[in-house]
């Protein structure tokens, strides 16, 4: 009877390892289809991921070089699209429609990107009674904050002494409007185009485009010429 029932003991052991084998088998199928899941995900992620860096932004560029004045036509322009092109300081793409008609403010090269600030409407470029003085001018002439459009105020001041031993106003006649005792009153304009130093290549003026009325564009370029010309931005309408 012992022998009976040792046998028997021991086929109940050996029918009861299988139930547990069979009990690990779902649990491993489990844990394979959430790895699986998470591997989906990941991959998903990762397109995603790549996708963003890979997107495109329409901006619209030039098709042709612009000059100043020019009334902008529909054959002037292109979209070009560039890998966070909405980053740029150029007009999206959504908005070509609008530039139909405006005015470009500064000459615009073929292909280049077009800054909201490159375009204006009739009454931003010069008018007939108008004229446009350029002037390279330092940090201490020129406001840090001034962009294209700014209303300005130009102060002449007095040129820089001469030193003796240098040519007299009589042997140059440019030096002698140059001296000539500067205006009581500030002149009146407006700023076209700013174009700041650039560091890399060890520029050290601001190159300035000014709009201002052609009887007054003699002294000014004249001021500019002497290195004695002051631009302070004011609020519109106190010119």
């Amino acid at each position: 009877m012992a022998a009976v029932a040792g046998r028997t003991e021991h086929k109940q052991d050996q029918g009861a390892a299988p139930q547990r084998l069979l009990g690990a088998g779902p649990r491993r199928w489990r844990w394979l289809a959430i790895g699986a899941a998470l591997m989906a995900m990941g991959a998903t992620a990762v397109a995603a991921a790549l996708g963003q860096v890979d997107a495109r932004s329409g901006v619209v560029a030039a098709t042709r070089d612009l000059p100043g004045g020019h009334v902008v036509a529909e054959g002037d322009l292109q979209v070009v699209e560039i890998a966070g092109g909405e980053r740029l300081a150029a007009i999206p793409a959504a908005r070509i429609d609008g530039m139909i008609g405006q005015t470009v403010l500064s000459p615009i090269s073929q292909n280049a990107l077009i800054a909201p600030a490159e375009l204006g409407g009739d009454t931003d470029h010069p008018a007939e009674d108008e004229a446009v003085i350029g002037a390279s001018l330092a940090d201490n002439q020129v406001p840090i904050s001034l962009q294209a459009g700014a209303q300005v105020a130009l102060v002449i001041t007095a040129p820089p002494s001469r030193e003796s031993g240098e040519a007299t106003s009589q042997e140059d006649p440019a030096a002698t409007a140059a001296t000539s005792p500067p205006p009581e009153e500030a002149i009146a304009g407006r700023v076209q185009s700013v174009d700041r130093p650039d560091e890399a290549s060890g520029g050290q003026t601001t190159r300035v485009e000014l709009v201002v009325d052609a009887a007054d564009a003699a002294a000014v370029a004249r001021a500019a010429s002497a290195d004695a010309l002051t631009v302070v931005e004011v609020a519109e309408g106190q010119n």
